[in-house]
């Protein structure tokens, strides 16, 4: 038993002598501490390295800038210019010659012209139109030959027979030709109610009006005895005067009844 307590000393001797070689062996072993770093030399350093040289061709990574080219003007649309060659003045069933870029045109209200306006009446001045939300007025327009045989007509006494050429009516239906003869208004006769008639507004030289003898002023009550009480029926005299030779116009001029006897010439 003794021998077996000696050995039992001598294996603790020597297990503690191995734990404390070892301990030694790692505290010996244990990196050493770092020099402190000089913050201030280390930035001096990297100030003063040189830099490395850049190459000289970079890939493409994006397009090159092209600026984009200077907006044009917004173009101001021009707007377009009529000439009232002629009127029916007769409320909705009126009627009106208007020359414009696209040459002449019949028109009634509520008809759309070529520059997008609106017809909104066929009146006695004019044509109102409706422009960009504004009510404008297209009005005749007169040449100063035509307004000094205006001025003169209106001041001469007017004969009571006249000629007119066949061609006068020829190549063209009643409507262009009433219109391109100046203008009428349908009134009543002495501000009465009852029946309509037209009434000249103005004449132009060298048209049917003119070579009847009508002028400013005048009601036009029959047509060959056809009553003219309404624009259509006036624009149907072309039948009336295709029956013969010769036709008879009743008018009131200064309040006083006229008859203009009318002969057609030219036909063959």
């Amino acid at each position: 038993m003794r021998g077996l307590g000696l050995l039992t000393v001598m294996a603790s001797i020597a297990c503690g002598f191995g734990a404390g070689q070892i301990g030694l062996t790692l505290l010996g072993q244990r990196a050493e501490r770092p020099e402190p770093v000089q913050i201030t030399a280390a930035l001096a350093a990297v100030e003063n390295a040189s830099e490395a040289p850049l190459p000289e061709d970079w890939p493409t990574v994006f397009d090159p800038y092209v600026p984009d080219p200077p907006k044009a003007a917004a173009m101001t649309k021009k707007l377009e210019t009529y000439r009232l060659v002629g009127l029916v003045a007769g409320g909705e069933n009126g009627w009106a010659i208007l020359t414009a870029s696209d040459g002449d045109r019949l028109i009634r209200s509520g008809d759309r012209l070529i520059g997008g306006e609106t017809v909104l009446e066929i009146a006695s001045d004019g044509v109102w139109i409706e422009r960009e939300t504004e009510r404008v007025l297209v009005a005749f327009e007169e040449t100063p030959d035509e307004m000094m045989a205006r001025i003169m007509s209106n001041g001469s006494v007017q004969a009571d027979e006249a000629e007119i050429p066949a061609s006068t009516f020829a190549g063209s239906d009643m409507h262009r030709i009433l219109g391109r003869a100046g203008s009428v208004r349908m009134v009543s006769a002495n501000g009465a109610t009852g029946e309509i008639f037209p009434e000249i507004l103005w004449v132009r030289e060298g048209q049917v009006y003119d070579l009847i003898g009508l002028r400013r002023g005048d009601l036009v009550l029959r047509v060959n005895g056809y009553s003219v009480s309404d624009p259509e029926t006036l624009a149907n005299a072309g039948q009336i005067l295709s029956e013969s030779d010769e036709f008879a116009v009743e008018i009131m001029r200064g309040g006083q009844r006229r008859t203009i006897s009318v002969r057609i010439t030219g036909r063959g």
